[in-house]
């Protein structure tokens, strides 16, 4: 009962800081104070406080504001209920040590669970932001992403989120954590920006935003070296399946690929996939699948499948924005 009553408290402050996002995403990018009360971005009424009650003010008036009778895009309260989901999927399926420690017959709450568990609804909080703001302006803003990056390299002092990066007893855990977030940051916006570089000089222009490197690096400061490379990884993919799947659809329609993707809302779906499933993934990897290759003869023609149909979506890709370009 206890484990419930946490897991809807975590989904209803999830919803409270969804609905907070939505003015973050609708006002950093304009450079807007966060402060004051919403206004309707219809007729500029400003909106009472109980229709800003999450996910339910928008249900509650059928998604239509009160003073305009305009339509509310259900975007709002998918925000909302998005960080919902991820608040209570941090205590149920944890990604952290146990927020309830058993003693005898009792349980209390452990308080660096507690505070590894807030750290971490920061994470996936910023997360939210950057990918709506993402789409909305092809920018990642400085403003959340360079306290990003200073949040998650003060989490590897206390609790630690991060397993130490050296195991020598001489060296103090929380050190040993400090030093698994800073490589985390440094190779998580280092390889972003070896990869921008290269792409740059390959196709004589921009081929990322820097804004990617600083959320890499915010990422890495969360997840750690490994779990940087893993996002960058699931992202990739992430990346190409939609940009293809877009890129073929243009082209049956006679368009050329005007559409610009942003790369930030991959690299945070790969960020969140790596935070709750990184063991499982890289043991899948590194472990069962070169096994399973020593045991079938044909697993190197599925390799090659796979490394062909990437690099035809990738010329594919590259030609139809050529064209566009």
């Amino acid at each position: 009962m206890v484990t419930a009553v946490f897991e809807v408290g975590a989904a209803l402050l999830g919803a409270c800081i969804g609905s907070f996002l939505n003015v973050v995403i609708y006002r950093v990018p304009a450079g807007r104070s966060l402060g004051g009360r919403s206004h309707c971005p219809r007729c500029g009424a400003a909106i009472r406080w109980f229709d800003n009650v999450p996910v339910f003010g928008w249900l509650l008036l059928a998604g239509k504001s009160r003073c305009c009778k305009q339509p509310i895009v259900f975007r709002y309260a998918f925000v909302e209920l998005l960080t919902a989901a991820l608040f209570w999927a941090l205590l149920w399926w944890p990604v952290g040590p146990p927020l309830l420690v058993a003693e005898g017959s009792a349980q209390h709450l452990d308080v660096s669970a507690a505070v590894a568990f807030g750290l971490h609804a920061v994470f996936v909080a910023l997360l939210v932001a950057l990918t709506f703001i993402d789409f909305d302006t092809q920018l990642l803003p400085d403003a959340l992403t360079k306290p990003g990056i200073t949040i998650g390299l003060l989490s590897g002092l206390w609790p630690g989120l991060l397993p130490p990066l050296v195991s020598d007893p001489s060296v103090s855990r929380a050190l040993g954590t400090l030093l698994a977030a800073v490589a985390g940051s440094v190779v998580g916006g280092g390889v972003t920006w070896l990869i921008r570089a290269g792409g740059s000089a390959l196709f004589r222009k921009e081929a990322m935003g820097f804004g990617d490197v600083k959320l890499m690096a915010m990422i890495g400061a969360f997840v750690g070296w490994q779990g940087a490379l893993l996002t960058m990884f699931l992202g990739c993919i992430a990346g190409a399946v939609v940009g293809v799947t877009i890129g073929i659809t243009q082209s049956r329609k006679g368009e050329g690929l005007g559409l610009k993707i942003p790369f930030g809302p991959y690299l945070a779906l790969g960020a969140v996939v790596t935070l709750f499933g990184r063991d499982p993934i890289l043991h899948a990897i590194f472990v069962s699948w070169p096994e399973w290759q020593r045991r079938n003869p044909d697993a190197q023609w599925i390799l090659l499948s796979v490394a062909l149909a990437s690099l035809f979506g990738l010329f594919f890709l590259v030609r139809r924005a050529r064209r566009s370009g």
